[in-house]
């Protein structure tokens, strides 16, 4: 693969170059920029297939380029510090990022995932829909990609009744009677979801408080959703349960 590091800060560039040479030998930095300006010309020269690309620049943030760049046919990593809605629409939209100071082991897994990517009109509509994010246009708030083996879905979260963790999968319950099981862990999606409407009732399930029919108490107690699936309720949640639903 080839790819170009996006990064205003040579130190941060220079690391994910050394840790790229010595832990990903099929990756070829092709060139680095300190900025938009000069990404969008090293993009439109070298036409990569991976960008290692930061969120905050000196001239603008990574999605500024995303915008400027026409055609997106290459995988984006996102390296970020710290900002909380940058990293919000980066998991909604599915896509993979890195957390500054990047560890070699999260790079390699990333490039990992981004080689096993073969679709590119998915990373492009993965970007897509990133940007409608940041962007805020209404009719793409509240709504969620997910990948399932075969495709990639734009969901709506409020048609989502559940969540089940299948070992390191999750299985996603929705109104429509659908299932869909997506290749991450329930812990994944826990602290993607909005915790205000999303309650997680053990440690192999969650579920969406306005799908909620009862609290049954009897058998050491469980909940009822108003499609009738009876889940567990841990004694030790029961409280903060009846609290998320006040909140409502």
């Amino acid at each position: 693969m080839r790819a170009i590091i996006i990064d205003d800060e040579s130190k941060q560039r220079e690391l994910v170059q050394a840790i790229v040479e010595m832990y990903c030998p099929s990756v070829e930095i092709v060139a680095q920029a300190d900025g938009v300006k000069n990404a969008q010309v090293a993009i439109s020269k070298h036409k990569p297939d991976l960008l290692f690309l930061d969120v905050e620049m000196g001239d603008g943030t990574g999605f500024d380029l995303l915008k400027k760049v026409q055609k997106r046919d290459f995988q984006v990593i996102f390296i970020t510090a710290h900002n909380i809605f940058a990293l919000e629409a980066i998991k909604f939209s599915a896509l993979d990022y890195l957390l500054k100071p990047v560890s070699p082991e999260d790079l390699a897994l990333a490039v990992q995932k981004a080689e096993a990517m073969k679709d590119k009109e998915s990373m492009q509509a993965q970007l897509s829909f990133l940007l409608s994010k940041i962007q805020g246009e209404p009719e793409k708030k509240g709504k969620i990609i997910l990948k399932d083996a075969d495709n990639i879905h734009i969901v709506e979260v409020n048609k989502i009744i559940r969540l089940e963790a299948q070992n390191n999968y999750t299985e996603f319950f929705f109104e429509n009677g659908k299932t869909m099981l997506v290749s991450r862990p329930l812990k994944y999606y826990e602290q993607m979801l909005p915790g205000n409407i999303f309650f997680r009732n053990h440690r192999s399930h969650l579920f969406n408080l306005h799908f909620l029919a009862r609290i049954d108490k009897r058998m050491g107690g469980f909940v009822v959703l108003k499609d009738d699936t009876e889940l567990p309720l841990s004694m030790r949640k029961k409280d903060n349960l009846l609290l998320a639903i006040a909140q409502l």
